[in-house]
């Protein structure tokens, strides 16, 4: 049977690494960390659960990660943290877990999930799904069916969530979890250990016999559950040592020029993730992810994420578990709160423990932060422990777009912040979308006017050219912008589904939407030249080819952004280098 849809039906998104995680019905009694010299840091956990897993025959789950081929062109490669997390959490209960990652295995991914399935016989197997790689996913997810036919197959991650109905439609599985999804699936196991019926679970989506879903939603995570989450995590047992030995090759670090720019690459390849916040609540009205908890609860899901303490804790055992780390990325979409209350008491123990020896002296951080909730005491204090990059949000220096994105409240903010936080040696890295679905050519060209602007004076940017549509943003859901969405065909291999899938949002003024083309035209040409002379071409790099391409462009329209020769060097300056050009400027890996 073919199954396909109409062009324009499906909408998507995306945010990999971001929320796939859980939730536990439970009362907190106590979770403490304890030391063990074999197996690192662990967490012994009471928590009392309303199901605890018990029986004769404890079931076997298996978690598949989101699979991106493109080798992180939209994230930078890492374990899939929220997977690892249910592990933990599964584990904890006394299930048999496994974590398929196939980002990182050994040989073409399908013959190695080929090989794991078959090696056992397993109860569960849950795939994780994103927008951005959920063919791929879908395709993994098909070869483990007909691999394991009698397992029960679940669906989890935004895609799912959102889209449950495209689940069953595309994929071959048999239940979808709405949002977080360790409380589902503890009580999964706990039924299947039982002999108890697998149907009415909360916290996810089922078909009836007639074809329509069933949809039981869960509230999200409060506080304690959260933190029981979080350090439940088996950071021991996540391959972080591999993913940094693939980046390292990826980056040429050994080629690089300088001890120094070396030094820095380092830096960046050897990080470990922490995830401290449920959900950023701002609204913006290209994200999903600020959506995700509402949909999985069916009304506004409360904020939850640990305080310093807490935060301390994870970073110590981190380091115990991972002691070659170098960075510690806090994963959340928003770190630092306009009303904050946490941070510089985090960075205060932070400093307390470097000093005390429980931390090293060089541990860098990098977090993504409201810029309108940057203060001197916060720079100064974010400085003082080791926060070498801070990520805004920045999006668009247009005033204009800025209302449009939700996000106009912060436009006075970005120049003052900016200067402050490079004036204490912190490198800001601006996210910014170059243009908007009512975006005008001004605007574009004072983006990048000003993109190139602070990127001379020591930001870093990454770069996207327009609104990519992902399933559960207020732009996805708003059917006056469809006539202005690009889609793609898609096919899962060794199967007949197919689909159209919404892959841009272009600007409504067929002028601004034909430059917004010809730029990314022009971009993609520029790249397949450059990475011959690299294989790995980092954001900041990419967002110069951004501005080069655009320069030109916009400048066939009266438009001046800046002297193309001018960009040319600067981006000259920050490629790559062989080694013996030791004289010339290093790539800033910051």
């Amino acid at each position: 049977m073919r199954r396909k849809r109409a062009r324009g039906e499906f909408h998507y998104k995306t945010c990999a690494t971001r929320h796939i995680a859980s939730s536990f019905i439970a009362q907190h009694n106590q979770i403490a960390p304890t030391r063990n010299a074999q197996a690192g840091w662990r967490v012994q956990s009471r928590t009392i659960y309303k199901s605890e897993v018990s029986g004769a025959n404890l079931p076997k789950f298996l978690l598949v990660g989101p699979y991106d081929p493109h080798c992180g062109e939209y994230t930078f490669l890492a374990p899939p943290l929220g997977v690892w997390r249910l592990a933990g959490v599964l584990a904890a209960h006394g299930v048999e877990v496994k974590v398929f990652d196939p980002n990182c295995c050994v040989g073409p991914p399908e013959r190695a999930l080929e090989k794991e399935i078959l090696r056992d016989t397993w109860d569960v197997i849950g795939v994780s799904t994103t927008g951005m790689t959920l063919k791929f996913d879908l395709e993994l997810a098909h070869l483990a069916r007909r691999l394991a036919p009698s397992a029960l197959m679940v669906a989890g991650g935004m895609e799912a969530t959102f889209r449950p109905e495209l689940m069953f439609e595309l994929g071959p599985f048999d239940r979808v979890i709405l949002g977080e999804g360790e409380r589902p699936l503890v009580e999964l196991a706990t039924r299947i250990a039982s002999g108890q019926p697998r149907v009415g679970i909360v916290g996810t989506v089922e078909r009836r016999a007639d074809g329509s879903l069933l949809r039981m939603p869960q509230l999200a995570l409060n506080h304690d559950q959260l933190r029981d989450a979080i350090l439940s995590t088996p950071y021991e047992n996540m391959p972080y040592e591999a993913y940094w030995d693939r980046l390292e090759a990826a980056y040429r670090v050994g080629s690089l020029p300088t001890k120094a720019a070396r030094e820095a690459a380092l830096a960046e390849i050897r990080s470990v993730r922490l995830i401290t916040l449920n959900y950023c609540p701002m609204g913006c009205t290209f994200c999903s992810s600020t959506n995700f908890l509402h949909e999985a609860q069916g009304s506004v899901a409360s904020i939850a994420r640990l305080d310093a303490d807490e935060c301390l804790l994870m970073i110590k055992r981190i380091v115990a578990t991972h002691p070659r780390v170098r960075t510690i990325i806090f994963q959340d979409d928003i770190f630092v709160f306009s009303k904050d209350k946490r941070v510089v008491p985090l960075c205060e123990g932070i400093v307390a423990a470097k000093q005390a020896g429980e931390l090293p002296e060089d541990l860098q951080f990098i977090s993504t932060n409201r810029i309108d909730a940057m203060n001197e005491e916060r720079l100064n204090a974010m400085r003082s422990a080791g926060f070498r990059v801070l990520g805004f949000g920045i999006e668009n220096f247009s005033r204009n777009v800025l209302v449009e994105f939700n996000k106009g409240q912060i436009h006075r903010h970005i120049e003052p912040m900016l200067s402050a936080t490079l004036e204490l040696g912190i490198t800001p890295f601006l996210d910014l979308i170059l243009s908007s679905p009512r975006a005008s050519l001004d605007d574009v060209a004072e983006t990048l006017r000003e993109a190139y602007r602070w990127l001379r004076q020591g930001c870093e940017i990454g770069m996207y050219p327009y609104v990519i549509p992902f399933s559960g943003a207020a732009f996805a859901r708003d059917p006056a912008l469809l006539p202005h969405t690009e889609f793609v065909h898609r096919h899962v291999e060794g199967t007949n589904i197919e689909w159209d899938q919404a892959a841009k949002i272009l600007p409504i003024d067929p002028t601004v939407r034909a430059v917004i083309l010809e730029i990314e035209r022009r971009f993609e040409i520029a790249l397949a030249e450059l990475q011959t002379r690299a294989t790995h071409l980092p954001s900041r790099v990419r967002s110069l080819v951004w501005i080069l391409v655009g320069v030109p462009v916009l400048a066939e329209h009266g438009i001046v952004v800046a002297p193309e020769q001018e960009v040319r060097a600067e981006l000259e300056s920050r490629l790559p280098q062989p080694r013996r050009a030791t004289h010339t400027r290093a790539v800033a890996m910051a």
